[in-house]
């Protein structure tokens, strides 16, 4: 047991890993091999995470707010610039989050001391929602606000696919998803009780499955991203449904990571570490080749032949980010105590359900080939997609403004009817990174703008084929490989 949770420290840290393992987390067993035993440790694990979130008032003496309206410089404000003692700009108004719980998590402390206009508007839809959280953390005003000429182009522009209304999602169009999803869902279930017997039939119900599992990947994504409803509560209902139920996943671990992303795609800090949890892969997988120098010579035996391991190592993807859900759900003190038994309830009828699909019509052999082609497929038919979109694209440091952060950062795929349909509206990632907000429908429509934009602006726009972006991602990792 202690082995196996070591072998799934190393392939949480190769695919975006949030959280160790942490000290004891998979204990031996003494000898005593006792199922109820690690089941109790279990339990002990997801209570002890409820008990010890730090409460308000430990969290309100940390740090004390100006009193006071304020006047106040942008190289003022750029002195408040840890979560501890955070300041940021909002449309010319400051304000201080200090040690605040935001309810999208540490995303906010991205912008510390920082303008945060633009990524306050594009990530969140709800904006009299946000705005009432805001309002007791204002603390003054800048007394030299200035907006560059691309971020007021920008602005204009999103304005414009507003008043146009690309930013209201289609309800027939969120319909047909779900339709979707719950016919593949029944066929792959049809399919194991019908001809529990055949190979073929198996293996064509094992695919329907993983269509069925990334596919929900793409709409828990639009969901949790507030493109659907206008209300936030009703999307993250959905989005929280899906997600547990449809791939056994944590919507509280993957928002804390992937609105982390959206902040900051490509980022690392002064020291070379990743800000963005999506290039967070060493010792694995290095990005660059300041990436790779985090890893000693000696430990750089997977680095060496990471073009070629990659690809095979997206099969167990989905595996793994399940159980980084499960132990951040265990494991984070920052989850609120009613989502954590939701979703663990969630996760775990998931699981339940699909062993019970697998295992009772099909028999262990048969069930067995069933989940694990199921799980490989959808595993890598998720990762793939995120492989493209960012890896092999530039890693920064320095600050950049939001919208120059996204493009130089970011890929798109050709567009088409089977790439739309597979990638989830994903292979428009620019579009998708400049308004997360805008339904996957809206973004062929917004496409041609937004190239004009950049054309405008000097911003590159970087769009290919799926191949043509498999191979810069190949040859960026044999680069880095050959380095090592």
């Amino acid at each position: 047991l202690t082995g196996a949770c070591d072998r799934t420290w190393r392939l949480s840290r190769m695919l975006q890993a949030e959280t160790s393992l942490g000290e004891g987390l998979c204990p031996t067993t003494n000898g005593k091999g006792s199922v109820v035993g690690f089941l109790g440790f279990f339990l002990q694990q997801f209570l002890s995470a409820r008990d010890s979130a730090p409460s308000a008032t430990q969290a309100q003496k940390k740090h004390v707010k100006p009193a006071g309206f304020g006047c106040y410089t942008l190289a003022q404000i750029a002195e408040h610039s840890t979560s501890d003692d955070c300041w940021l700009v909002v449309e010319g108004k400051v304000y201080d989050v200090s040690g605040w719980g935001h309810p999208g998590g540490d995303v906010i402390y991205s912008y510390a001391g920082r303008d945060a206009t633009e990524a306050f508007n594009v990530l969140h839809k709800d904006q009299p929602r946000a705005r009432a959280f805001m309002k007791v953390h204002l603390i003054g005003e800048v007394n030299e606000p200035n907006q560059s000429a691309l971020l007021k182009d920008w602005n204009e522009m999103r304005i414009g696919f507003l008043q146009q209304g690309l930013m209201d999602a289609s309800p027939l169009y969120y319909v047909r998803k779900i339709v979707e999803l719950a016919v593949m869902a029944t066929a792959s279930l049809y399919l194991n009780w019908a001809f529990p017997n055949s190979v073929p039939m198996v293996l064509l119900s094992a695919v329907l499955f993983a269509c069925c599992m990334f596919q929900c990947g793409w709409t828990q994504h639009d969901f949790q991203h507030n493109q659907v409803f206008r209300s936030h509560k009703l999307n993250a209902t959905v989005g929280n449904l899906v997600i547990g139920l449809g791939i056994g996943g944590s919507a509280h671990w993957w928002k804390n990571k992937h609105n982390q992303h959206h902040a900051t795609p490509n980022k690392v800090d002064d020291n070379g570490k990743p800000v963005d949890p999506d290039i967070d892969t060493i010792p694995l997988l290095a990005w660059s080749e300041d990436l790779m120098k985090q890893v000693n010579t000696t430990d750089r035996g997977f680095i060496l032949m990471q073009h070629l391991l990659l690809w095979p190592l997206l099969f167990v993807a989905l595996v793994n980010w399940q159980a980084q859900g499960i132990i951040h759900l265990l494991q984070s003190p920052n989850v609120p105590t009613s989502s954590r038994w939701i979703e663990m309830g969630l996760v775990m009828t998931h699981h339940f359900s699909v062993l019970a699909l697998a295992f009772v019509p099909l028999g262990f052999k048969m069930g067995l080939m069933f989940w694990a082609v199921a799980h490989a497929l959808a595993g890598f038919g998720i990762s793939f997609v995120f492989v493209q979109s960012h890896n092999a694209m530039e890693i920064y440091s320095e600050d950049k403004d939001f919208v120059t952060s996204q493009m130089v950062s970011t890929r798109n795929i050709n567009p088409g009817v089977i790439a739309d349909w597979v990638m989830g509206g994903l292979n428009y990632q620019i579009e998708h990174h400049l308004f997360p907000t805008m339904p996957r429908h809206s973004f062929s429509r917004v496409r041609q703008p937004v190239m004009e934009f950049c054309a405008r602006h000097g911003l590159p726009y970087e769009s290919c084929s799926i191949w043509e972006s498999t191979y810069k991602v190949y040859r960026q990792l044999a680069v880095v490989a050959k380095a090592a």
